[in-house]
């Protein structure tokens, strides 16, 4: 059953690409990839919240800006780490990730996608057990289950 009043909070990916050091002082290519809670907005929160957009060019007060706007959607995150430890959803650390490079500009995609409803379908889950085969494929015994259900 659909509740009308639900305001959904669920992770979303934001993945953006950037550099690694090596051991060696070099650089390799990499995803950047972390998992923000966001609220899933209604139809008219969105609009309106999209048309303030994350990116303005006003200097000091884009950043006041950009912190304002990623917080009426996003109320906390994982798989992001400070010196080994998950650090706190605080104004500070959100600023200091609304910096890196590249995050800013996948967040909006990765939120318009959730808003959307598109989930993302991680490795596995399409996989069927071992014991019956894929999923989707009739096997031998469903298939008799089915016949002898009819």
């Amino acid at each position: 059953m659909y509740d009308l009043l639900d305001r959904p909070l669920v992770f979303i990916p934001v993945e953006w690409p950037g550099l690694i050091a090596t051991e060696d002082g070099g650089a390799i290519s990499t995803t950047h990839r972390v998992e923000i809670q966001v609220e899933i907005l209604d139809r008219d929160e969105f609009t309106a919240w999209a048309a303030k957009g994350l990116l303005t060019p006003e200097g000091d007060a884009r950043v006041a800006h950009e912190l304002e706007v990623f917080r009426e959607v996003a109320k906390g995150w994982r798989k992001i780490k400070s010196a080994g430890r998950t650090p706190e959803f605080s104004d500070d650390n959100i600023l200091a990730l609304l910096r890196k490079p590249g995050f800013v500009s996948a967040f909006g995609p990765a939120y318009l996608k959730a808003f959307a409803g598109q989930v993302e379908v991680r490795t596995g889950n399409s996989a069927g057990s071992p014991e019956h085969g894929p999923a989707g494929e009739p096997t031998d015994e469903t298939s008799k289950a089915e016949t002898s259900a009819s």
